[in-house]
């Protein structure tokens, strides 16, 4: 069950108040060793307390969301948005069960021409289905950015190593395809320039050593409003918190759209506030405090 709106003081640009605080993880909530520092906890389980809604919105995938679900251990349910809004679940409290809401996974033409351009690249790509992630790795070079992934998320057996991509095609359709290499900008443009219109949505990572592939209706502002539409509220009563490209319709959708000190200035442009502190400064928790939400 949801929790009910808490009073606060403040009023959003709609004129309404806050019954809904969603936070992208890497870059936003997670410092930079990518955990969730004491001061976090204690901010989004007072939020929590004061019936808040707290949610996470991610481009993580749902195992690699478990060990902070579990580290906040809120009292109330938490919505989670993953995969940038590819899948919208909920998961409750004092469990680790987590019931999906919705999702949009990538058509098999897309599919297709992406592992097709990763391969004419010299790429590797991350297939996700179900719980698992799959990956051909052919190089010495695949492997150390598998383990960089890993360790990013914070999974060991993160990866299912595959000779061929036909065995994750025959689990069924991903929800992302996630494309690993240095030049992650060249990579952006590889796929803007290889994929027709309407195909996928390409979007750079966070922390920029890979790009992800998703279908093209899917973005965390869209998966904002779904989860939204799930809880019962409006997102104009939301208030959120991102860094990266991947937040630009996610901050976009709220009604009020927060950048990290430490974001991409496409996304600050785009934001309603800006922190003044990173997130390797505890930026989320203080920038809470100051708006009221906490005391």
């Amino acid at each position: 069950m949801w929790a009910a709106a808490a009073s606060t003081s403040l009023v959003l640009p709609s004129g309404r108040t806050v019954k809904l605080a969603a936070f992208d993880m890497d870059g936003t909530l997670l410092n930079a060793q990518h955990t969730l520092s004491d001061a976090s906890v204690r901010a989004l389980r007072e939020l929590s307390d004061a019936g808040i809604i707290v949610s996470l919105c991610t481009g993580r995938s749902s195992p690699a969301i478990e060990a902070h679900v579990e580290r906040l251990a809120l009292p109330q349910s938490l919505p989670c948005v993953v995969y940038n809004g590819a899948l919208v679940m909920r998961c409750e409290a004092g469990s680790q069960s987590c019931e999906p809401i919705f999702t949009e996974p990538l058509s098999d033409d897309a599919v297709t021409r992406v592992l097709a351009l990763a391969e004419q690249a010299g790429l590797v790509a991350q297939y996700y289905v179900g719980d698992e992630i799959y990956a051909v790795c052919k190089t010495d070079a695949h492997r150390a950015l598998t383990r960089r992934y890993a360790t990013l998320v914070g999974l060991d057996d993160a990866h299912t190593f595959v000779d061929s991509y036909d065995v994750a095609r025959a689990r069924g359709p991903p929800l992302k395809l996630l494309l690993m290499g240095d030049e992650v900008d060249e990579t952006v443009e590889l796929l803007n320039r290889g994929l027709p219109d309407g195909v996928a949505k390409v979007v750079r990572g966070s922390p920029p050593f890979f790009v992800e592939v998703l279908h093209p209706d899917v973005n965390k502002g869209l998966g904002l409003r779904r989860m939204c539409e799930a809880c019962g509220i409006e997102p104009d009563e939301c208030v959120v918190f991102g860094d990266g490209d991947n937040d630009i319709e996610y901050v976009q959708a709220a009604g009020l759209g927060i950048a990290m000190s430490n974001a991409r200035d496409v996304l600050k442009a785009v934001a309603d506030r800006e922190t003044e502190f990173s997130n390797d400064d505890d930026g989320v928790a203080i920038e809470l405090r100051r708006l009221g939400l906490i005391s």
